[in-house]
Order: structure tokens, then sequence, then C-alpha cells
């Protein structure tokens, strides 16, 4: 007897997708607002001063949270999977006390290290007391990483969504009155006042998380977190490349073409990561886990991937095409006119981030198959190519460099990671998956050229026009996939979110 064709999941994305994506479309139109505040009341200077620190937290953050905002929800799904309750209750409990020491050790480290990168980053010593103060934002961070993955390994999806709007809606009356009052003063109480924001709402979340009583001395609770901490140290070294090439590439931007210039980088890559993160943050909620289940049975973890990337691809084509063709108006939309020398910049990035959306579903058949060494060495070259590129954009070509970097980063490692996948479990792209893939590049190269070549209001009119065909056979397309209109489906999903539950769960 023949076995009934495998389930399709485009209905199971879509609809994870709907309760994380709905948060974060409120959490970026907050965003976009306060990006706009942000650029008129601190201007490029403190807009390139607050991305110079973000950079420098970067690395420290991803050390001081030791991969347990990955790691952890790894080894609490899998108890929760099993069904053992005191076992999730052991791992919960585990998940804490870890955030809580990394927490600590990450603040110490950037207090030590303040004086040394304040001369590196900005060539003397101003910064050493903001760095000092921002050093809580780490212990802040690691522990807010540790609750939020209780909350994604018990899949509280709607929890999760709830925190993030919260966090966004409540964020915007705070950061406002101090960006008024302090102008660029107000970078470091902002960013400060807004951690211990986040914490204060994730913690809610996570005290109504109900499991049973235990008891663990901390010897036992560092034998517990043993096998955690080894795979979340793949995740730290990894992080720790990426956020390091993060932070040289501004000080590659600061020291040849200034701060104004990385104000000017820091714009253009918030604008053209909003919607891509949107997307991809939205649908990996529960690929992930949904990927790790089946990592054994190589056809099904393949007809996922391309699964995922059908939907990545047809959710992520117009908000491209309409950032490629309209980016003038977006820059001046969301910052201002000083700004405008980041629209060719915006361009490239926006062109070489469609490459993201294709490399990224297949990344994770290498920690679904537990390929830790692949997935390292996948990353570094990744990184050395990221930053190489850079440096020669940065001198051949001044800002829009390091867009085109962006570029030749996901060209070149969507063919890495391809043949990586190939060898794991003989990956290959479906015939749909190569024909909305070819569609998606004709599309995206062909409105970047227009959008170079032709004046403002032909570009505008004509991306305008590609936008709306492209939202319409993307919307045409995941209503074939899931059998009824994606957007009805999406906005029932929603709004059931603000409904009590008591699992909280999708």
């Amino acid at each position: 007897m023949s076995l009934p064709p495998p389930k399709s999941t485009h209905s199971q994305i879509l609809k994870s997708s709907a309760l994380i994506g709905g948060s974060s479309a409120v959490a970026i139109l907050v965003g976009m607002i306060r990006v706009k505040l942000t650029a008129v009341y601190l201007g490029p200077l403190g807009v390139g001063l607050f991305g110079a620190y973000s950079t420098i937290l970067g690395p420290l953050a991803t050390l001081a949270g030791m991969g347990i905002a990955t790691s952890g929800v790894r080894q609490i799904a899998e108890a929760a999977g099993a069904g053992n309750q005191e076992q999730i209750a052991r791992s919960l409990l585990t998940v804490r006390r870890a955030s809580i020491v990394s927490g600590l050790l990450g603040m110490l480290l950037l207090i030590a290290l303040a004086y040394p990168l304040s001369l590196a980053t900005f060539g003397d010593a101003k910064q050493v007391v903001p760095l000092c103060i921002l050093s809580v934002t780490l212990f802040i961070g690691a522990v807010s990483g540790g609750l939020g993955a209780i909350l994604q390994g018990l899949r509280r999806i709607r929890d999760m969504a709830m925190q993030g709007i919260l966090g966004a809606v409540l964020g915007l009356p705070v950061a406002v009155p101090l960006m008024m009052l302090w102008r660029v003063d107000s970078i470091v109480p902002m960013m400060l006042v807004t951690a211990v924001m986040g914490l204060a709402i994730t913690w809610w979340f996570t005290r109504q998380v109900t499991v049973v009583a235990t008891k663990m001395s901390w010897r036992e609770s560092w034998m517990e977190a043993k096998p955690m901490l080894k795979l979340g140290l793949v995740f730290v070294s990894t992080g720790l490349m990426g956020a390091g090439v993060a932070y040289l590439t501004r000080v590659i931007i600061i020291r040849k073409l200034g701060l104004e210039a990385n104000g000017l980088y820091s714009s253009a890559w918030t604008l053209s990561s909003y919607y891509v993160g949107f997307i991809l943050g939205a649908m990996g909620t529960d690929f992930y886990p949904r990927l790790t289940e089946v990592n054994h049975d190589h056809a099904e973890v393949n007809r996922l991937v391309n699964e995922q990337t059908e939907v990545g691809l047809l959710m992520a084509l117009p908000g491209i095409i309409a950032t490629l063709t309209l980016a003038p108006l977006v820059i001046m939309t969301f910052y201002t006119a000083e700004f405008m020398p980041a629209v060719e910049l915006l361009q490239w990035q926006s062109l070489g981030l469609m490459g993201r959306v294709i490399a990224w579903p297949i990344g994770f058949i290498m920690l679904a198959k537990g390929a830790k060494r692949c997935f390292f060495y996948s990353e570094l070259s990744a990184n050395v190519v990221l930053l190489g590129f850079t440096w020669l954009g940065v001198v051949d070509f001044g800002l829009a460099g390091t867009g085109m970097a962006v570029l030749a980063l996901y060209l070149c490692m969507t063919i890495w990671v391809l043949l990586i996948v190939r060898r794991l479990t003989g990956f290959r792209w479906s015939s749909a998956c190569n024909r909305l893939i070819a569609f998606a590049a004709i599309a995206s190269v062909g409105s970047f050229v227009i959008a170079r070549f032709l004046p403002l209001a032909w570009s505008a009119a004509i991306g305008a026009l590609l936008a709306a065909a492209t939202a319409g056979y993307s919307l045409r397309s995941l209503t074939r996939l899931v059998g009824r209109n994606p957007l009805a489906a999406a906005w029932e999903k929603f709004r059931r979110i603000l409904q009590p539950s008591r699992s909280g769960q999708c």
C-alpha cells in the first residue's frame, strides 16, 4: 500500500508567521517612527554615535549570551517534546541561572575593555564612561535572552508576539522625551531604559509559565548546562565573528570616510534590513524546531526547506522591489535630506538581501543535522568574504562599496552553502523553487537597473507598478499554496493574539 503524500507545511509557515509577523509589523512601524525622530533630533552625528555604540556592544552581547538564547531553545523543546515535566522544570531553571551568570561576566568584560575599545573606535578616551554604563545592558540582554528561550522552547508563540508588541509600543513614549530634552546626550540613557523595559516585559510573560516544583543545586545546574553550553559555543563563535566584522566595518567607514558616513551606513542598513528581517524572523521562530524534528529524514528536510524558500521569497519580493525603486522616497520619509547620500547604498544592500532570503532556509539544514563544523566554517568563510569585499569596496567606490560587498557576500554564500547541504542531504531546489528564484532575480535586478539609470519620477512610477504587480503575484501564489487568502487568514490569526488563552501557544 502506498503511503499518502506528505502534508504541505505552507499553511503552518503562514500561521506562525502571522503571529510573530504581526507583532514584528507593529514593532517595525514603531521603529520607523523612532528612526525618523532619531534623525530629526540627533542628526547624522547622533545616528553615527548610536551605531558605533551598537557595534561595540554587539560582539560582547554575543559573548555574554553564551548562545543560551538558541541552544536553550533546543534543550527546553526536547524536554517538552518528551512530556517530562520534571525535566522541563530543571531545564528552565538551568537556562535562567546560566543566563544570569553569563550576563554578569559580559558586563564585567565590557567594563574592563572600555578604555581600549574607546581608543580603537573613536581615537580618544571620551567614551569610556558611557561604555561602562552601557555594560549593564549586556547583563540585561543575557537575562532577557534566557527568558526568551523559555518562551520559544515551549512554543508560546502568542506570548512572544505580545512581548514584541508591548516592547515596541511602550518604548517609544520613553525614548522621544529623552531625545527632545538631551539630543545626542540621550543615547546612553535611552539604550539603558529600553533594555530595562524589555527585560521587565519578558519576565512578565515567563512568570506565567507554570512548571512542577524542583530543587537543584548550582552544581547540578552546571552539569545540566554543559550540553547546552557546548552547542551554544558554536553559536557564540559564529555570532562573535559576525559581530566582529560588523564592528570592523564601522571602524573602516569611520576611519576612511568619517563618523557622518557611518551614520549614513547605519540608516541604509536599518532600512534595508527592516523588511527582510521581519520576514525571516517571523518564519524562523517555528522553522528550526520543525526541521530538527525530522532531521534524519532527508526527503522531508528537503521538502520543508523548499516550501520555506517559496513562502519566504513570495513574502519578501514586493518589499525588496519597492525599496529598490523608491529608495529616495524611503530615505526622505524615514530620515531627512541630510541622509540622501545613502540612497545608492540602500539600493545595493537591498539587492544583496534578496540573496539572503534565498540562502537563509538552506543554511538551517546544517544546524538541524548537527553539522557544527560545516556551519562554523561556512560562517567563517562568509565573514572573511564580507570583510574583504567591504575593504575593497570602500577604497574603490566609497560608501556604496559596502553595499556592493553585501551583494557579493550572498552570491558567494548561496553557492557555498548549497554545495555543503547537497552533501548532507542531497538537497536540490524543486522545479517550483527554481522558477521562483529565477523570477525573483530577474525582477530584482531589473528594478535595480531602473532605479539607477532612470530619473526619479520615472523610476518611482515604474517601481510602484512593479511592486504592486509582484505583490499581486505573491498573494495569488500564496493563496494557491494554502488554499485560501493568506491575508485574511493572517489577520484572523493575529486578531486572536489579543484574546485570552491559557496556553499562549500557536
